[in-house]
Formats: C-alpha cells, structure tokens, sequence
C-alpha cells in the first residue's frame, strides 16, 4: 500500500463510517466525506484525492452520475460507484461517466479491495500514458521534421504542424485519406513515386531518402529529405507507417548559390580561373586515354587599362560584361568559357581541330570589332589578342598548356593587338621568348648565391589590452645584378609561373631559422615573437619538406611554436586532403599555421572546419574599402565573427590608413598588418 487518498460520497452515514473503517484497515487514507452531490464536487477539489468512491443515488439537486462527471471532466479524477439498486435509465447514464468501477451493496471486504486496487493501478497507467502522450505531442510538434503516421493502407492518421506546412494540408483534412492524395514524393533519379508502391517496401531499418522533390497543395515546389519507417506490431508483422520529412529547398538554394559563387566569376557569370584550371586538368587527363582533339583559346582585351583609366572602373567592368556576352554567343554549349584575370578570359573548344579554333578566335574579333564600346561621351574600337594552343593526348600539365596560351596572348599583344598566334612548342619565336624570360635565370642564381634577402613587417594587436606573443611575417626580396632591390611583385609572378615556388620556399625556411636564431644571440626583441613564413601551394603537396622544416629547427635548437606558416586560402582549398595533412603533421611538432588571403572567393567556409589553421588572415582586398564600404565591411566582419566561434585568431592585412585601423578594431579583429602598422625592413 502507498497509503492512497481516497474520498467517500454516501448519503447513509453508517455506511459511510463503515466504509471509512474498513479503508483505513486496508492501509487507505481517508481524506473527506460528503452527503450530497455538490458537497463530494467541493471536497474533491478540495482534498484532491487518488479515487472517490461515489454513490449513485445521492441526496440533493446533484445526484452520484452528475457529481462524477463534473469530477471526470474538471479534475480527470476516477470515480468508483458504489450502489444498491438502480433502474435501467439510472445504470445508462451511470454508463457514459466511463466510471473505474462498480460496487454493490452490501459489499464484500475482498471485492472492495480488489475493485480499488484495480482502479488505482488502471488510474496510475492511465496517467503514465497521457504523460507519455503530452510528451510525445510535445516533442512531433516542436521538432523541424514534418512527421506523418499512417495505419498499414497508408492512410493518414496523424501530422504536426511542420508536416501540415509542407505539405499544404491541415491534419484534420488529411485524416483518413490516402497518403498519395496528400502528397508526392517524386524520386527524379528513379521517376517514380516512392510511395507508389503498396504496401512500401520498407524493412526493419528505416529507408532513407535524400533530394527528394514534392509538389504541395499550394502549388509550391519542394525538396525535401526523410525517411520512411515501418510501424511493427508483435511478429513482425505492420501496422502502419511513419514518414519524416524535412524541407531543404531554401538550404538546396544557399548550397547552389553557393557552390556557383565559388565556381564562377560574379562579373561576368563566366567560370572563375580555379573552376576552369579544374575542368582543364580533367579534360587533360581524358586525352590521355582517347584521340580526342580541343582548342585553347586565351583572350586579352586591348586598351582595357585605357578604358578603365578614362571612365573609371563601373566602365572597365561594362566592357568586361560585352565581351562576355560576345564569347557565350560565339561558342557551343559544351564548350567552357572562364575569366582568368582582370581582362583575360580563357575558352576550351570541345572536340575541335586547330584550323576550327582559328575560325572561332576570328569570328571573336570580328563580333567585338563590329561593336565599339561607348560609355557616355566616349567611343572606343576594341580589339582583342589572341592565343591559340591545341590540346591533345601530348599535351601536359594545365599549368604549362596555360602558360603556353599565356605566352602566344601576350606575343599577339606585343606584335600590336587584335592579333592571333598559334603556340607550337618547336617554333622559334616562342623558343626565343622564353629564352628571354631573365627572372627564370635571376631566380636559381639568387637560391644558389643566397641574393635573396630577408624583410619583415610586424603584426599587431588591435587591442592594447590584447596579451599576446609578438608577431612579424617574413618577406622576400631579390638582389640584381646592378645593386638594386626587386620586390617579390617582380618575380614572384614568374616564380609561381614556372613551378619555382618550392626553391624559394626551401630558402626561405633555411635562413630564416638561421635569422632566427642570430636574433636570439643578439638579445633582440624579435627573438621573442613569433615569424610568419610563406609557404606556396605546391610546397604543400611535398612531404619532404616536413622533414626539411623538423630538421632545421632541431639543428638550430629552436622552438617550433615561434613559428608560423602561412598557406592561401587558393593553395589550401585546391588541395585539400594534401593541406590538412602537412598542416596536421607539423601541428604535431607544436608549428602554428595562418590561411592567408582568406575570403578572396568566399569559397572556403565550408572547408575550413577541415583545415587545423591558428589564424585568419583577412584578404587585403576587402579590408582596404572597409572605411568606404558596407559591402567590405560586412564581408570582414562576417569573416571575423567566424574565426572567433572557430575559437581562430583574425589578421587584417593591408592596413594604409588610422581609418580602416580604427574601423577593424571596432569588428574585434585581433591582429592588423599594413603601412599603418609599420613598413618591411630588413630582418637583420
């Protein structure tokens, strides 16, 4: 016993006290008794008891039936009749009250006990169960999955709200129809409905589906995900569905907005210079295996810089729009057009002969020719030049078969513009072109005569009050034959060009562990700080220099957390598997990493939970019109905001003025690098 409360309704008071006694001998608690139909209501509501034991036939305006009733349906408290006699139209009604139970008169102590003790444990389940029904409503009609439950002819027998949002019915309308009138689940893969069949074909597991798309009765056209799922009963055997589903068609959106800003060039709707390389190296790599013949095609505007100096950049960017346009409506719908610098543009013809690519590269000039650009008062003739490359299973890497297209560009633009040249590896003017190129030559001899110097420029925090380790990011410079310096403007670009990145990085990484450790000798304050060193995308992709970097540092006897490597945000996302694991591996040794240039493309904030990177450096393009621009700085802020839930540290580069200084330390970016900071000097 749990001692139970119970409340006896009896006109007859020597019963009632009978009762009482024998209650109280059983381990009961009796709470009240009442004589009359309003009075048991009050007491009820009252004393609040587990049970009442209720006589039908109760003196007064309220008899028994009324008084449980009004105690059913105002406090769901069970009621027990307790009777002598009743006609038939009494019983009836005593019938509907759906009363825990009956007891006649004169009753038996074991029949009393039974018939309580079998109310209380039905009014205790009773209870759990409508817990567990408000807890199970609760949760389908709070969660974001639309559910709908079924019975085993896929009739519909439940929704929650979501579900009725999605679909476009409500649940009272959709009760008791078919679910195949309430919705479709059109599978575009499959082409057919996938609840078409009956009963569905769902196991003990539930199916998943993903993509999924639904017309709902609003007429709007939906993509969802879910799964379906098999109600069981004992033995295996169904007794209805249950389908989940989620509408993804807004995120489908964002993810396609996405994925397109990330591929193609916002100005133009042309594909960016990445998208482009990627499609190249496959397309490159098919040839290997087929007699497949295409053309490359690289265009360069001329006078560009002359229209752009005139009229200003909205101008440049008009011109830039036209001449995409005439590229679109020249090629086929299989070949691939791209933006690949500020006025170059790049086209690969699928499945086209050299002599076609000639063709098309003419009818090019030809469209831009016939049509001058005019931008308010002014009228300008434009031209392009031209290079051709044919790309066959001979040709090589995407970077040398760009470099060549590159080359036979800029020698039609050097012979004048509006010109077209065709590269041939064995043609003696591009044999003579390359052999002037100075910087390959200037390059190796500065690796190999240590001509390279070493510059730095430090990195501050924005704010005072910021405890932070001294940072300063390593910079290059070449030495010339007459004396001069040569900043890495000069030959960086060619060094990039021509696979040279990696000789550079390596000395880089030598002397200025070597630097390091003078510092160190000499007591000066750059000692205690933290170098940044560069590292290029195809340094990255070589394993070998890990073992280069642990070595240096071990001979040297320094600590790896004074330094930190820096990797594009480019660098990083084309090679993602190969970033993630030198990064982690050089993590290990207790190295720091910075992804530089970050939000160049905005395409990498999906790829940067993969990346161990320490710091962000924001892209120097958005943060120098932060001062001008909301469109900047809403990009930096954003930047900045998930850096810092990334638990990531944030560096502004290109900080000129106090203006934009003061603009980033009201964002809370940590760190600033620029003229306003300090300028490069030399590191020793």
């Amino acid at each position: 016993m749990n001692n139970e409360r119970i409340l006896i309704a009896e006109d007859e008071k020597i019963i009632a006290l009978d009762l009482q006694r024998r209650l109280e001998r059983f381990g009961y608690s009796v709470v009240g008794m009442a004589s009359e139909g309003s009075e048991a209501v009050a007491t009820t509501r009252e004393t609040l008891p587990d049970i009442v034991l209720m006589d039908i036939q109760l003196a007064g305006p309220m008899d028994g039936i009324d008084a449980a009733i009004t105690i059913k349906n105002e406090l769901g408290i069970p009621v027990i009749f307790i009777t002598a006699y009743a006609d038939e139209k009494t019983l009836e009604r005593a019938k509907e009250v759906e009363p825990a139970g009956y007891i006649l008169k004169p009753f038996k102590e074991r029949e009393l006990y039974t018939v309580i003790d079998i109310a209380l444990y039905k009014s205790a389940i009773e209870k759990k169960l409508r817990k567990q029904e408000r807890l199970f409503s609760a949760i389908l009609h709070s969660i974001n999955d639309g559910i709908i439950a079924t019975d085993v002819d896929l009739r519909v027998s439940f929704m929650n709200p979501v579900a009725e949002d999605i679909v476009g019915w409500r649940e009272a309308e959709a009760k008791g129809k078919r679910i195949t009138e309430v919705l479709t689940l059109l599978d575009a893969r499959a082409r057919k409905d996938i609840l078409a069949d009956e009963p569905p074909p769902v196991a003990s597991r539930p199916r998943f589906f993903s993509e999924i798309a639904i017309r709902n009765a609003a007429g709007q056209s939906l993509v969802v995900d879910g799964s379906l799922t098999r109600i069981h009963e004992r033995e295996n055997s169904t007794e209805g569905f249950v389908l989940a589903i989620r509408d993804i068609s807004e995120l489908k959106r964002m993810s396609e907005t996405i994925n397109y800003q990330a591929s193609h060039d916002s100005l133009t709707g042309l594909s960016n210079r990445e998208e482009f390389s990627y499609k190249l190296n496959e397309i490159l790599r098919s040839l290997k295996n087929s007699g497949a013949r295409h053309a490359l095609i690289v265009i360069d505007v001329d006078r560009f810089k002359a229209v752009n100096d005139s009229y200003g950049a909205l101008a440049g960017d008009e011109l830039l729009r036209q001449i995409a346009a005439h590229i679109q409506a020249n090629i086929s719908r299989r070949d691939i057009s791209a933006r690949i610098g500020g006025d170059e543009f790049a086209i690969i013809l699928m499945d086209c002969e050299l002599e076609d690519g000639i063709n098309v590269a003419k009818r090019l000039q030809d469209a831009v020719q016939a049509r001058k650009f005019v931008w308010q008062t002014g009228v300008f003739p434009v031209t392009l030049s031209i290079g051709v490359v044919p790309l066959t299973n001979e040709s090589e890497d995407s970077h040398g078969i760009l470099a060549a297209a590159d080359d036979a560009c800029h020698l039609s633009k050097e012979e004048g513009g509006n010109k077209i040249n065709i590269f041939h590896l064995k043609d003696d003017t591009f044999q003579k072109r390359r052999g002037e190129m100075e910087w390959i030559t200037k390059i190796n001899r500065a690796a190999e005569d240590n001509r390279f110097l070493l510059y730095h420029q430090p990195i501050a925090p924005l704010d005072p009050r910021m405890d932070g380790t001294a940072k300063t990011e390593i910079l290059l410079r070449l030495v010339n034959d007459d004396g001069s310096i040569a900043s890495p403007g000069h030959f960086i670009p060619a060094a990039e060009r021509y696979n040279l990145m990696p000789l550079i990085d390596r000395w880089v990484i030598r002397h200025s562990f070597a630097a390091y450790s003078t510092l160190v000798e000499r007591g000066s304050p750059l000692a205690g700080g933290i170098l940044s060193i560069n590292l290029s995308g195809p340094s990255i992709l070589d394993e070998s220099l890990i073992e280069l970097i642990v070595q240096e540092t071990a001979a040297h006897g320094l600590d790896p957390s004074r330094f930190c490597f820096e990797i594009t945000e480019t660098a990083a996302i084309q090679n993602l598997s190969y970033a993630s694991r030198f990064m982690g591996r050089l993590k290990d040794q207790g190295f720091t990493f910075a992804l530089d240039d970050f939000g160049s493309g905005f395409s990498s904030f999906g790829y940067l939970k993969n990346l161990p990177v320490d710091y962000l450096k924001i892209d120097g393009s958005l943060v120098q019109g932060i001062e001008d621009s909301k469109v900047s700085y809403t990009m930096v802020e954003s930047i900045n905001a998930v850096g810092h839930v990334m638990g990531i540290k944030t560096i502004a580069e290109f900080v000129k003025n106090p203006e934009i200084k003061a603009k980033l330390a009201e964002i809370g970016v940590d760190y600033a690098q620029g003229y306003e900071i300090a300028q490069p000097e030399p590191l020793l």
